[in-house]
């Protein structure tokens, strides 16, 4: 296995890819001066902003603010570990890694699960023989009722488990695999009387396999309407529901050059669109879409279309998996398919021509909750259009786009006849928590933006609450601080406070070195008083500020790591990549709570 990484490899290395043409695999990339340009693939946008240098050998996104080297953008893109993406470079140029001895641990961890995956290739091959036999006509007929192939069958490896009970062990038993391993691995469990049970019995079986291929686990589908209907392997030392995707070892490949992913809710949907030639859709494996099948997910493609049953426990599902999607930074739309149809009767009936058709026509994360809750309320009444908007307002302010955002507050005008200034209104009064007076009623005056009122806000809060000092240290304390008064003023006060006194306003304007600051805290106090929900407007305070606040460090750090690059100090630029990749897992967690 890869031991030790040396500096000089890792030079080597770099100077023997060319960042432009590792990227280039990734994103289509348009020569513009010096640099070459695209859109950036760790966001939605329209317009390119991502920047990819050849004589630096660096990247950059101007909207997102992701950048670094060729190893930081295969790590980001496919999810991989620094050796792991020194190991894939290192194949690429043809080059031997250094190879040191594993601990014994590891080598006995690494033997144990060989040797699981090869028990369940044995259980799959078990099942898919059955299929084939007597024993599995009844379902043989099941899947050719249901359009199945016997070409797909083999592609999938779908078996067949009787209804013996103890018929798979048995036979795994008569392979040398002991009772502990049958346990653990999900096949088998201890009937009360201590007798084996094979754990799928009379049922259609659905070996599941990693993204390489290996099987991990099994699902299993009924013949008759016993209950449940599905039932898939426990979590296992290979198999944990909620990580894995159905038929991604098939798939990765058309999802890649497709640069997209369908996803759908059952077994059936994902095979019935593979032997119909969408071979670059994958399953959910019937769980609710989950952060770790994201970002599985996003090693191929930052593009996902949700096409989950028409039922409301299946839109419901697709909704959750938007959401989830999206923030992890995926662009996502959703499938509806006419008549309340599954997507596997709907691809037999009308083929794949039709279904693409859908996909083109998906509807945006915006638009598919719009028509959700037009559905939910009454769009004739005021009352029901402000429910609508006020429950929409934090998905436009999570569009980083200002065309895009304008465009989903036209749109959301239109279908419900309400002004956009009114909805523009409802925006501002969100992010703050009030409206202020004082900013109207100077015309002449900038509003400011949202970080600015946030600042102006959280003075406003602490002259009336100090006893949120401490939460407000926590978040960073003045740091979240741009504008240079308002950093003087918090600094003055947090003193003040430290040191015991009861602090009011004319106290602390005292403490100001200058008239200009002392009319702003002035100003400042003045403007409004503090909402009656100032916990809350607190805390998308807090959010607003930290993201900034994190924002400006990232940026920091790469310009950094850019200068250690140049200089060749490779040790320096690889430590303050990994404090630039933990900055943005620290930004990505914060932004679940926007």
């Amino acid at each position: 296995m890869t031991g030790y990484l040396p500096e000089e490899l890792i030079n080597d290395l770099r100077h023997r890819v060319d960042i432009v043409d590792v990227i280039g695999e990734y994103v289509p990339l348009k020569k513009q001066g010096q640099n070459y340009t695209g859109l950036c693939p760790f966001h939605s946008e329209k317009t390119p902003s991502f920047v990819v240098s050849p004589h630096k050998q660096i990247y950059h996104c101007f909207g997102c603010g992701k950048g670094g080297n060729v190893f930081s953008f295969l790590m980001e893109k496919n999810g991989l570990s620094f050796p792991e993406t020194v190991s894939f470079l290192a194949k690429r140029c043809g080059l031997t890694l250094p190879q040191t001895p594993a601990s014994p641990e590891k080598v006995k961890r690494d033997s144990l699960r060989k040797r699981y995956y090869h028990i369940n290739e044995i259980t799959a091959q078990f099942y898919n023989n059955l299929l084939k036999e007597t024993a599995g006509q009844q379902a043989l007929v099941y899947l050719k009722k249901r359009g199945i192939t016997e070409g797909a069958m083999e592609k999938f490896m779908l078996g067949y488990a009787p209804m013996e009970w103890e018929h798979l062990s048995r036979f795994l038993l008569s392979q040398g695999i002991s009772e502990q391993e049958l346990i653990i691995l999900g096949l088998s469990s201890k009937t009360q009387k201590g007798n084996l049970a094979d754990r799928f019995r009379n049922r259609i079986i659905f070996p599941i396999m990693d993204e390489t291929g290996r099987v991990i686990g099994f699902g299993g589908r009924v013949l008759d309407d016993s209950q449940p209907k599905y039932l898939n392997s426990p979590d296992t030392p290979l198999f944990t529901k909620g990580r894995f995707l159905y038929g991604a070892h098939l798939a990765k490949g058309s999802i890649r050059s497709e640069d997209q992913a369908i996803i759908m809710e059952g077994y059936m949907d994902v095979i019935t669109a593979h032997q119909s030639g969408i071979t670059n859709a994958v399953g959910a494996l019937g769980t609710a879409f989950t952060v770790e099948q994201a970002r599985l997910l996003m090693r191929f493609t930052y593009n996902a279309c949700i096409c989950f049953d028409a039922d409301p426990a299946g839109q419901k599902a697709a909704l959750r998996g938007l959401d989830i999607l999206h923030e992890q930074g995926c662009r996502v739309t959703i499938v509806t398919i006419p008549q309340s149809k599954d997507p596997d009767e709907y691809i037999r009936e009308r083929g794949k021509t039709a279904f693409i058709e859908l996909v083109r026509e998906a509807d945006t994360l915006f638009e598919y909750k719009l028509k959700r809750l037009m559905d939910e309320h009454n769009t004739r009444t005021i009352p029901g259009k402000i429910k609508i908007i006020q429950a929409l307002v934090p998905d436009i302010q999570k569009v980083q786009s200002p065309v895009s955002r304008q465009a989903f507050i036209q749109l959301l005008g239109e279908r419900l006849a309400f002004p956009e200034t009114a909805i523009h209104a409802e925006i501002r009064k969100s992010v703050s928590g009030y409206e202020p007076r004082a900013e109207k009623a100077n015309n002449h005056e900038e509003t400011g933006s949202a970080s600015q009122k946030a600042q102006k806000i959280l003075i406003r809060i602490i002259m009336e609450k100090p006893e949120v000092l401490p939460e407000i240290e926590k978040w960073g304390g003045s740091e979240l601080f741009s504008i240079i008064i308002l950093k003087e003023i918090y600094e003055n006060h947090y003193l003040m406070h430290q040191a015991g006194h009861n602090i009011k306003a004319d106290d602390l304007i005292s403490l100001l070195k200058d008239s200009e600051s002392q009319q702003y805290l002035t100003r400042t106090l003045l403007e409004d008083t503090v909402p009656e929900d100032w916990e809350r407007v607190l805390k998308d305070c807090l959010v607003l500020l930290k993201m900034e606040l994190l924002n400006k460090r990232i940026t920091e750090k790469s310009a950094l790591m850019s200068q250690y690059e140049k200089k060749g100090e490779v040790s320096l630029s690889l430590e303050i990549m990994a404090e630039v990749q933990k900055l943005v897992r620290e930004k990505q967690s914060l932004a679940i709570t926007l």
